[in-house]
């Protein structure tokens, strides 16, 4: 057999002997399985070690990102970095003989530059004049011999493999070990180190269940809060003790109670982390104080019931309160300050509050039955059941569905949660009040309750009318009523003023009424506003009547008559109280040691002026009533010419008494008080008053001599008045009985239909107040003559004694109440014939210049009667004037308020 070819060799000048060539090949490669080991060795020492490091550092805290990150850095880089750079470092650079004998120099230097030499004498180049072949290779056998005696593998580095060895498979067992014992932990671990910038969480013995706290989790702002932390269903231990802390804040502890740990934490202003520990479960959570969600803004959306014709009503509802009414329906907006996740609210309605429900009246103890001393207080309330509505969430925003709202109030407790799962501090209750459909309101306004006027004068007066909901229309309407019995019918009437709208709640319109131009003859007339809203089957809701008397001129000349006699009665007192100041005034001068200066004297002093100022102002006030007085009865044109000459002269009187003599009065007064005044001024001040009064005092009686005279002569020419009216009314007795005689003829009273049955009383009572009114006509003539001895008035007093006729018309109303219908109206034609007879005879008397009213006189005159008879003329003229623009303007109130929908009956 043929011997195995040995490897070949690099080509060499002269190669070193072959035995220290293996002897370096074996030096050689124990030195790379070393080195190799150790790379390897370090790499996964570098692996496993940081692996275990990770699992360590896990057990006891939470690992960041940034330290895994640069244990896995460190770990791999033994096994990428220091592996490669150990094995090149003795792998590849000892891979040749003069490496290999560099390094053997280190432990053995003389044997290491021998062996370095020949190597070197391998590849050296000479001839043979330099070196002889036979002398290198002599020199190589030397060193390969000296060589040969020595162990080279004391020259190898110090070798480290069998101690990483060691650690390595230290390492290993207690990876594996970790593995086999808690698998979960291991797996954890290993995933966090190779993945060392996941979201892996790290896994802990006890594991705690964060899954309901937000990160970052929001608690309310500055308000103590609460927070469990259950266990885990899967935690390995149940940890008795727990702590937490908010931020640098001192730690707090919590037992295990039903599988949690339950902490209350003061409140918190400030951004932080809170800490929680429990056993090996370590975690730091981000918590932010917001401030609760609050509703910015909270409006209702009304719409109100079809028939109101009304648009919706938006309303704010910042109050919480809101009244809406009855079949309306409400849809409530509110926007709260954050966005919202959910809210929840419900409608509560309200009992009825009755009388049931009032509080009872307190009682003394000895009052209460002692059955009812010892029960106990029902406070039971009637149940309701509240009805939960569903809410529409559009970011902030709420939106209830609507609402119908009937007879009962209702309250809506409402309550939201936002983003951060916070609730309002506390719930809204809006409280929305039910509320009726209230009846319009109209009244008159810029009229007296009761008012006297003439056919052709025109009052003026507004028409207002209210609602809550809107006026359809408002209008006036008039029904007449005869004071006595007549054969004429009563007026009645209605006017639509102003048309209305469903947004107008108020209504105002002046008018302009008048008698005359609607044909309503003297009669008393009860007038009232009205007005109409928009609820169906409501209808017209009118005023409180205005009772306008409509006179004839007879009649108002006898108002005006009382109405002069209240005037100078009043007139006599305020002369009387001036009267009293002058006297008065008088003493203060006439006593001895007056000192009009000294605080006592000044005190009574302005006392005079204080009653003299208010003596003036009744003499004020009483001359504006004279002065309308006498407009009214120039107005009238049937009142004596001398009574209003007189009534006039004691007019002007009073309005320069009141204009400028006692505010004379009063200024002296004023006067002496000033402290300026040296004493006798103020006594000179003092006289001149009393001057100045006596002068007042004397045009103030020669007023109301001449006021006394207008009376009389006002007095005698209403007695012409006062027979037609008493004429006038048995004429209308005599009307009614023709009107039904032939109903009522020949029948008893009590047979008859009530309607004729009231006519006939009412004929009996104007029968019975004829006669009386007569009889007080007899009886002031017989005054009035006892007074003046005017021959006429005597004349008129015999010829009605002689008559008899307050006995026969006594008599007359037995037969009207008797329904002797033939001899009522037959009688009362012929008293009716005989008083005008009378009023004729004294009315002619009067013309002749019988001296009876005061007829002033034939002729001509003085020429102050012809200038007061001028005046009177231009003064009936203007009023003449006047009543034809009144008569006008309400003409054309009336033409403007005749719609087509306008009813008219007069």
């Amino acid at each position: 057999m043929s011997e195995k070819q040995p490897h070949p060799l690099p080509h060499h000048q002269t190669p070193i002997p072959e035995e220290l060539r293996e002897q370096l090949e074996q030096f050689k490669k124990r030195l790379w399985q070393i080195k190799i080991a150790e790379a390897i060795l370090a790499g996964c020492f570098g692996l496993l070690f940081s692996f275990l490091l990770v699992f360590g550092l896990d057990r006891f805290i939470e690992t960041p990102t940034s330290v895994r990150l640069v244990i896995l850095v460190v770990g791999v880089s033994l096994f990428a970095i220091f592996a490669p750079y150990w094995i090149h470092r003795w792998v590849y650079g000892h891979r040749r003989e003069n490496q290999i004998a560099r390094l053997i120099s280190r432990r053995f230097p003389k044997l290491g530059d021998r062996l370095l030499g020949a190597v070197e004498l391998q590849d050296q180049t000479e001839t043979t004049d330099t070196l002889s072949p036979a002398l290198r290779a002599a020199a190589m056998r030397t060193v390969a011999a000296d060589a040969a005696g020595r162990d080279l593998g004391q020259a190898l580095p110090a070798a480290r493999h069998r101690k990483g060895s060691l650690a390595v498979m230290l390492l290993f067992i207690i990876a594996v070990g970790s593995i086999i014992s808690v698998p979960e932990a291991s797996i954890n671990a290993l995933k966090r180190w190779i993945m060392p910038l996941s979201e892996t969480n790290r896994y802990t013995f006890t594991q705690l269940d964060l899954s309901q706290i937000n990160t970052p989790h929001h608690i309310p702002y500055g308000e103590s809060f609460s927070l469990t932390i259950p266990l885990a269903t899967d935690t390995h231990r149940h940890p008795s003790k727990a702590r937490a802390r908010y931020g640098d804040s001192a730690w707090l502890e919590a037992k295990l109670i039903n599988g949690g740990y339950s902490f209350t934490f003061p409140g918190q202003r400030a951004q932080d982390n809170l800490h929680i520990e429990a056993d090996d479960a370590i975690h730091s959570l981000p918590f932010e104080p917001v401030i609760r969600p609050a509703l910015e803004n909270i409006r209702a959306a009304v719409t109100l019931p079809a028939y109101l014709e009304r648009p919706d009503i938006n309303a704010n509802l910042r109050s919480g309160y809101i009244t809406v009414l009855e079949g309306s329906d409400i849809k409530i907006q509110a926007t709260a300050s954050r966005a919202l996740s959910s809210a929840t609210a419900e409608v509560l309605a309200l009992p009825k509050q009755t009388d049931a429900d009032l509080p009872p009246l307190e009682t003394s103890e000895q009052d209460t039955p002692e059955s009812q001393k010892n029960q106990p207080e029902d406070t039971s309330q009637p149940a309701i059941q509240p009805q939960k509505i569903s809410l529409k969430i559009d970011g902030r925003k709420i939106t209830t569905p609507p609402i119908t709202i009937t007879t009962n109030s209702v309250i809506i407790p409402m309550q939201w949660v936002d983003v951060y799962g916070l609730k309002a501090d506390t719930p809204l209750k809006l409280r929305v009040e039910s509320t009726q459909d209230q009846l319009p309101s109209t009244y008159i306004q810029g009229i007296e309750r009761q008012h006297i006027m003439l056919a052709e004068e025109t009052i003026d007066f507004e028409v207002l009318a209210e609602d809550d909901y809107g006026l359809k229309a408002c209008g006036i309407s008039w029904q007449g009523e005869f004071t006595k019995p007549t054969g004429e019918t009563p007026a009645k009437g209605e006017l639509t003023l102003d048309q209305g709208g469903s947004t107008r709640t108020t209504l105002n319109k002046p008018f302009s009424f008048s008698p005359a131009n609607l044909s309503i003859k003297p009669q008393k007339l009860n007038l009232r506003s009205w007005t109409e809203d928009y609820k169906p089957g409501r209808g017209r809701i009118y005023s409180e009547p205005i009772v306008i008397y409509i006179l004839t001129r007879d009649e108002h000349a006898q108002v005006l008559k009382n109405e002069f006699d209240r005037a100078i009665g009043e007139l006599e007192d305020i002369a009387r109280k001036e009267q009293n100041l002058n006297d008065e005034n008088q003493r203060l001068d006439n006593k001895k040691d007056k000192n009009l200066q000294s605080e006592a004297g000044k005190k009574k002093l302005q006392a005079q002026q204080d009653a003299e100022r208010d003596n003036k102002e009744r003499l004020q006030e009483l001359t504006q009533k004279m002065e309308k007085l006498f407009k009214d009865a120039v107005r009238n044109g049937e009142i004596d010419k001398e009574a209003l000459q007189k009534m006039s002269k004691a007019l002007q009187a009073m309005k320069e008494l009141s204009q400028t003599d006692i505010p004379k009065v009063e200024q002296k007064l004023q006067d002496a008080q000033s402290q300026r005044n040296t004493p006798k001024k103020s006594e000179q001040d003092l006289k001149d008053a009393i001057e100045e009064q006596k002068k007042a005092i004397k045009k103030m009686q020669q007023a109301l001599k001449d006021a006394n005279e207008a009376n009389q002569n006002f007095e005698a020419s209403t007695f012409v008045n006062r027979l037609k009216r008493a004429a006038t009314e048995e004429e209308g007795i005599a009307s009614s009985f023709i009107d039904i005689i032939n109903k009522v003829i020949g029948s008893e009273f009590s047979d008859l239909d009530p309607v004729e049955q009231r006519s006939i009383k009412a004929s009996y009572d104007q029968q019975r107040q004829t006669a009386a009114d007569v009889r007080w006509i007899q009886e002031d003539l017989a005054h009035y003559y006892a007074r003046t001895q005017k021959e006429e008035h005597q004349k008129l007093v015999d010829a009605m004694r002689s008559s008899k006729i307050d006995e026969a018309l006594e008599k007359l109303s037995l037969h009207v109440s008797g329904n002797a219908s033939f001899t009522s109206i037959s009688q009362s034609k012929r008293w009716a014939d005989q008083l005008r007879k009378w009023a004729k005879q004294l009315e002619g008397d009067k013309k002749n210049g019988g001296g009876g009213g005061g007829g002033g006189g034939g002729g001509g005159g003085s020429q102050e009667d012809q200038d007061f008879e001028f005046m009177l003329k231009v003064m009936r003229m203007i009023q003449k004037e006047q009543d034809i623009r009144g008569r006008t303007r309400a003409l054309e109130d009336l033409r403007r308020t005749l719609q087509p929908n306008t009813t008219l009956k007069p």
